[in-house]
């Protein structure tokens, strides 16, 4: 009867990736990039500049996606 009893997956929602596919194919890519590219920006310092440019994201959300513990790892 409980052969196939597994504890449910579990997706956290990542908000890198809900910003990305609300984003043009354009701005997607450039964003997917900067978040991508750990040599040229720092977490805060990219924060602060989309913050600037009106997406906001935070450092945590930035630096989980980074290090693969969202749900797109």
């Amino acid at each position: 009867m409980l052969e196939d009893l597994k504890p449910p997956v579990k997706t956290f929602p990542c908000r890198v990736r809900t910003i990305a596919s609300e984003l043009s194919e354009e701005d997607s890519d450039i964003f997917v990039n900067a978040i991508n590219d750990h040599a040229s920006w720092s977490v805060k310092a990219l924060e602060t500049e989309l913050r600037a440019r009106g997406v906001r994201v935070s450092e945590k959300a930035i630096s989980n996606h980074r290090k693969q513990r969202c749900s797109c790892a």
